[in-house]
Parts: C-alpha cells; structure tokens; sequence
C-alpha cells in the first residue's frame, strides 16, 4: 500500500519553543499579577488631601466621640503619623501557592473609612469626602484601572518570550 510521508522542517525546534513557551506562561502570568499588586500598593500609599473646614461629620455622635476622645487618641487637630498610607501591603492569597495570586490591602481597621473597600466607596466617612469627592485614593477605582491593564502587560510579556524563543508574534 502506498503511502504519502509528510515532514515539516524544523518541526521539532517549533514543538520545543511552544514547550518552553508554555512552561513559562505561569512564571509571566504571576510575575504580572505580582507587579499589578504592587503598582496598587503604590498608588494607594498617596496621603490624603488635608481636611476642608467646616468638617463634615457623619453623625452628630461622630463628631462628640471625636472630640471626647481628645481625636480618637490622636490630638487635635490630629497629626499625621502616615501609619495609614504605609500599612497597605502586597502578600501571597493565604493557604495557596504564590502562583495562585496575590492579596493587596490595610489592614488597619479604619482604613476603609479612608479608602472604601475593592469593591466600593461606600464605606468613606464624609470626613474624608466620602459621598463627594474623596480627599484619599479610592481603593477599588485604583484597582480596577490597574487590573485593566494586566491582560496587555501578559500578552507583550509573552510576545517578547515567543520572539525570544524564535517565534515570529504579532
């Protein structure tokens, strides 16, 4: 019986360029997310604007536990440590391999009275302009500009593999 035998040069140096391609995409892909948490990270450690005056309490209770507490045990008027905006941290999600991604936020109590939550600004006292115009970085509207970016920065990240591997990408 006859047969028809087809070859493709270099076929091989193709299968292992796409295997060392391949074998790279997780270290690309977490080194990206490890970067986007970072510039997250960066971008929240911004002070805030000082205060405009009259302060706009949240609640008449607000203001007199403010002022009873001598400015909630710092002062007044409070000075600014910049404990807030150096506490945002960058750490492995917990109970998973670094690879399976990464957790970017405060940890202080009150931040998200400062910064709202990823998922919202709902939570920004009107003291820090909360309902208006925030005085601090609104955390999930950073977030969500920098996590937009990440499929770009993945996709030239491997583009710049595959060429290096001898690939001809678009």
């Amino acid at each position: 019986m006859p047969f028809l035998s087809m070859k493709m040069k270099g076929a091989t140096l193709v299968r292992k360029g796409l295997e060392r391609l391949r074998r790279k995409w997780p270290l690309v892909s977490r080194q990206r997310m490890y970067d986007a948490a970072r510039e997250i990270r960066r971008l929240m450690a911004v002070e805030g604007a000082p205060p405009t005056y009259p302060i706009k309490w949240d609640s008449d209770r607000q203001r007199k536990a403010f002022f009873a507490t001598d400015g909630f045990g710092r002062g007044i008027p409070t000075v600014r440590s910049g404990d807030t905006s150096k506490a945002w941290m960058v750490v492995p999600v917990p109970g998973s391999p670094a690879s399976e991604g990464y957790d970017v936020g405060n940890p202080l109590a009150h931040a998200k009275y400062l910064y709202g939550t990823a998922r919202s600004a709902r939570t920004i006292s009107k003291v820090h302009g909360g309902s208006g115009s925030p005085r601090w970085p609104v955390f999930y509207k950073v977030a969500q500009a920098v996590i937009a970016k990440l499929p770009k920065k993945v996709r030239e990240a491997l583009i710049t593999i595959a060429r290096h591997e001898g690939f001809k990408a678009r």
